[in-house]
């Protein structure tokens, strides 16, 4: 008996031992916690905007994901004098299609795409396209690097030259910046990135500058006389358009758009056999830029097509003028959750 009153009596020792001893402080998750408070600034970020919600509104889910295809194209026309005749010269670049996936987490994207002519050796051009839009302000910009280019020459009412793509290069940047006055009602990024969702129509008087740069090369053996065709052109504009959204049965998005500029810098040369052609800047010269896009929405799933067209033509037939052309198109599906 006493043996078990001892043993009693030193478990229940024990154990009010191990309860008097200080209990160690749950482990922190210091990474979940660092995200919590990356989470919480993003969303502040994503969903404090100073908007017209009765016009428009962030999307109510917080991942936007979208498989696109894209499809884009070129032409440059250049017409001078040389020589006492007139020498005309055309280069169109061959489209680019690519498909991709893109995921956007509280208005951060990310996308990947691939072009499925690359594979079969079909198209080995480089071209690099970045967008921001915001409903006050954004710019896009592309770096195009092209060899397959096809295009012809001639001289006078002679006959036409074909310039094959081994013979011909061009290598391009454009620049187009945008500022919208009534972005609290309006919102460009409603049609082109789907981070925001336009409830009623609304236009906006747009500011736009502009700047193009190019540079394009044919071989001697490609053109007449077996001379070496350079052209080298580089102009900025500014200037002021107009946008607006109609929205069709709350569920059709249009957007129509045009942002023309006037260009207040140029400079363009041509080189040839007989010399080197400089076209003077003469006013006014500018680059017009279109925008276009249609949406339907299908409560988190949404679908549609954009376009956007830059058409510059500067210089006169007289002396040396040259048109350069810029058009792509974005086709998508996506949902959100």
């Amino acid at each position: 008996m006493k043996r078990h009153i001892f043993v009693y009596f030193t478990l229940l020792m024990s154990l009010h031992a191990v309860a008097d001893e200080p209990q160690a402080p749950p482990q922190r998750d210091r990474f979940k916690e660092f995200w919590g408070r990356v989470d919480k600034w993003l969303c502040d970020r994503y969903y404090n905007v100073s908007v017209d919600t009765n016009y428009i509104a962030r999307p109510q889910t917080r991942w936007t994901v979208t498989v696109p295809y894209n499809l884009t194209g070129a032409t440059v026309y250049t017409r001078g004098t040389m020589g006492g005749e007139e020498m005309r010269m055309r280069s169109t670049y061959k489209c680019k299609n690519t498909i991709g996936l893109a995921g956007s987490y509280t208005g951060i994207s990310l996308a990947l795409t691939y072009n499925p002519s690359s594979f079969f050796g079909w198209y080995n051009d480089l071209e690099y396209n970045t967008t921001e839009y915001y409903n006050r302000m954004g710019f896009d910009f592309v770096v195009h690097r092209a060899k397959n280019v096809r295009g012809w020459t001639q001289v006078g009412d002679g006959p036409k030259t074909e310039i094959g793509k081994k013979n011909i290069s061009q290598r391009s940047f454009n620049f187009n910046y945008y500022y919208a006055f009534n972005y609290k009602k309006f919102s460009y990024p409603a049609a082109f990135c789907q981070s925001y969702i336009q409830k009623r129509s609304a236009g906006s008087f747009m500011l736009g500058a502009s700047f193009q740069w190019q540079k394009l090369h044919s071989a001697g053996d490609a053109t007449i006389g077996n001379e070496v065709v350079k052209l080298k052109a580089a102009n900025i504009g500014i200037g002021a358009g107009y946008g607006y959204n109609f929205v069709i049965r709350k569920n059709w998005l249009l957007h129509l758009s045009t942002l023309p500029t006037f260009i207040v810098y140029s400079r363009a040369r041509l080189w040839t056999g007989d010399g080197i052609q400089t076209m003077p800047y003469h006013f006014p010269e500018f680059i017009m830029t279109g925008s276009a896009a249609l949406i339907r929405n299908f409560g988190r799933y949404f679908a549609g097509g954009t376009m956007h067209i830059n058409y510059t033509l500067i210089g006169r037939r007289e002396q040396l003028q040259v048109g350069n052309s810029k058009w792509r198109t974005h086709f998508f599906i996506g949902f959100r959750f």
